[in-house]
């Protein structure tokens, strides 16, 4: 598999989607996002997503030349119409608005309606850490109908409802947490779909319910099961309905639903609750503590939600970005397209 510096696929990417009509803000603004989520190790939402954002612009799905605005708004909450923008851009918008709003008023709560693919979550909750705030993301998504079967069930009804939090720390890095409540992503899936790999029984049942080990089986009529069972299930209903009916996007396998991500998000500035100082004091305390839990036998040591992702960055940062070599032909091909010389992109 080819590795290149973040620097070129960044640059290869902004190209690439002004070759196709998108603003260079715009362009930026989802390009950040793809190569952090390629530094944090989240592979499956990189630039392995430029392809399909292109094939949505081209079909109209994305829609580059309009703007998100604030289609209802009170002092603590806002909901946002991203009018089928990049889902990053309007993600982007909702958590600045939650921020702002949670800056004067202590807690800012927005939904976003009309929302493409927003990417990973828990770069949205993360923006919140970085400002000293608690940062919670969460929402639904397609197909309608959904892909994830609810606990005890044989047919989709749900989707992979993710959620993610972000806690500011006095040291170091934000603890991060970021999953779907769906065994495993989709995204994760569709990586051992190009590099041909089986993936775990229990990720899986076919059309019939069966349990699977071919990933292929979930773009035929096949469906993800919840993590922890019934617990799994439990909150992502809860994700759906917060991101689905509260905002007004409709729930995965409602009548309403609008496709795209239905999505509820949070910033709670913490001074409205206790003073910084303290909070963070209280913490770095609790954290320390779990780090220095003894570990169980062949287990290194007891880490923090969102260590792995900070170190991978580290060493990504320095060794490189390794993508599947269908990426590369996808992101070539597309360059070709708008008539941009690869070679000459990369030497930069």
């Amino acid at each position: 598999m080819p590795t290149f510096k973040a620097e070129q696929l960044h640059e290869l990417g902004m190209r690439i989607f002004l070759g196709f009509g998108v603003d260079e803000e715009d362009a930026r603004c989802v390009m950040d996002h793809l190569i952090q989520a390629n530094l944090m190790g989240h592979d499956s939402h990189g630039v392995v997503r430029i392809k399909d954002y292109v094939n949505e612009i081209k079909e109209g799905k994305i829609n580059v030349k309009v703007k998100p605005e604030i289609i209802h708004e009170t002092e603590t909450t806002a909901i946002i119409d991203g009018r089928w923008q990049f889902g990053q851009v309007i993600a982007k918008m909702g958590m600045e608005t939650a921020i702002r709003k949670a800056e004067e008023h202590y807690v800012g709560a927005v939904g976003l309606i009309h929302c493409n693919h927003i990417g990973r979550l828990g770069a949205y909750a993360q923006m919140a850490a970085e400002r000293g705030m608690i940062g919670l993301v969460m929402c639904n998504s397609g197909p309608p109908g959904g892909i994830v079967a609810p606990y005890g069930g044989r047919k989709p009804r749900l989707s992979t409802n993710p959620i993610a939090a972000a806690v500011p720390t006095g040291k170091g890095k934000p603890f991060l947490m970021d999953f779907a409540t769906s065994v495993v992503a989709e995204g994760k899936v569709r990586i051992k779909y190009f590099k041909g790999e089986k993936v775990p029984l229990g990720w899986i049942l076919d059309k019939d319910g069966n349990p699977t080990d071919d990933p292929g089986k979930l773009y035929d009529g096949g469906m993800l099961q919840t993590f922890g069972g019934h617990k799994g299930y439990a909150l992502s209903l809860l994700i759906d309905i917060l991101g689905g009916a509260l905002t007004g996007a409709g729930c995965t396998c409602g009548k309403e639903y609008t496709g795209g991500n239905g999505t509820f998000m949070m910033a709670l500035n913490v001074e409205g609750f206790t003073s910084k100082d303290k909070f963070l004091m209280r913490v770095d305390e609790v954290l320390t503590k779990i780090r220095e839990t003894p570990t169980l036998p062949n287990v290194e040591r007891v880490m923090i939600p969102g260590e792995p992702e900070f170190e991978t960055m580290e060493v990504r940062q320095v060794k490189g970005i390794y993508i599947t070599d269908k990426t590369w032909e996808d992101l070539t091909n597309l360059a070709r397209e708008v008539g941009l010389n690869v070679e000459d992109i990369l030497k930069h």
